[in-house]
């Protein structure tokens, strides 16, 4: 049996790929440390085996571990493949739009809906493409969405997934071309004066998101306004108005509208990202408007000097 150490925990690669959806039932420690047994007990062990699965999946996408899993990717994606036609019935869910926009919020509370599935990392999936000696559309990184399917629990009454990834705002035709026009995406929009002046948890010393690349972002989103799979939704409509906005998305989505969803914080199964500063929680008007409240005037002025930005603000409905 080969044994990977991941932090604390030694992982049996075997068990990895043979157990999907049963991750970690056969996770294996190393000696009896009292320190180890501790972490277990205190913070609980499927708690600790989603840290060891995140780990495991953050190596995976690591290239100089593709020895590790170039071996197995038939594996992963026969796996994958048939976890998909068991289990999701219904077209995918595709979230994107500029960072800093709520788009990890939206995913959240999709989480929360019992016929979502809710891949918990970016997985960036139509980033890098080629097409095959036929000219089919090839998904090169399709492997990761496959490793969610296996390293993370699906409900039982999943029928769909849901991946977010800001950049598939400018992969929105060669989703449709890799799906056949079965599929759903969100836009998320967000004034933008305060994307601009946002932070990310990775980088908390500076800002996340230059102005042309809002107005980049945006202009590529609502060039598809008017196709019949899109939707353009904006964060403060979800802030301020949430029932309402959520309803109307499920409309579109063709998702019932379930107690769940219309009370998503207890109920959502992403709790944790990269994009949040800790966990989760629950959305309040405070994160509108902040532009208003900034000292950083040179900043709102840069982003105000940027070419068409005030008229894509004006065309999303934001006060100029």
């Amino acid at each position: 049996m080969r044994l990977v150490n991941i932090g604390t925990l030694t992982m049996s690669m075997e068990n990895i790929f043979i157990c999907p959806n049963k991750l970690f039932t056969h996770v294996l420690f190393r000696g009896a440390q009292s320190h180890r047994l501790s972490f277990v007990l205190k913070h609980g062990f499927f708690h600790v085996c989603e840290l060891a699965s995140k780990r495991v999946s953050l190596i995976l996408d690591m290239p100089m571990f593709d020895f590790l899993k170039t071996p197995f990717l038939p594996l992963i994606r026969t796996l994958g493949k048939s976890i998909a036609r068991r289990k999701f019935q219904e077209d995918p869910i595709f979230i994107g739009g500029c960072g800093r926009s709520g788009t990890t919020l939206l995913l959240s509370m999709l989480s929360a809906h019992g016929e979502v599935f809710a891949c918990p990392r970016e997985l960036g999936l139509f980033n890098h493409t080629h097409r095959d000696a036929e000219g089919r559309l090839v998904a090169d990184r399709i492997d990761r969405l496959y490793r969610s399917f296996i390293f993370n629990p699906i409900s039982r009454t999943a029928k769909r997934w849901c991946e977010k990834s800001p950049s598939n705002i400018h992969h929105i035709d060669e989703i449709d071309e890799y799906f056949d026009g079965k599929f759903k995406f969100i836009q998320m929009v967000r004034d933008g004066r305060d994307v601009v002046l946002s932070i990310h948890p990775t980088a908390p010393d500076r800002y996340w998101v230059k102005p042309q690349r809002w107005v980049c972002d945006v202009r590529e989103g609502f060039a598809y306004k008017d196709h019949p799979q899109v939707k353009t939704v904006r964060y403060e409509d979800l802030i301020t108005d949430y029932e309402t906005t959520i309803r109307d998305l499920c409309q579109f989505l063709e998702l019932p509208v379930s107690s769940e969803i219309l009370h998503w914080h207890e109920n959502a199964k992403v709790r944790r990202n990269s994009a949040y500063f800790s966990k989760v929680e629950k959305s309040h008007s405070m994160s509108i408007q902040k532009w208003k409240r900034t000292a950083d005037t040179d900043r709102l002025a840069d982003f105000m000097a940027e070419p068409y930005a005030k008229e894509w603000l004006s065309t999303l409905g934001y006060e100029v």
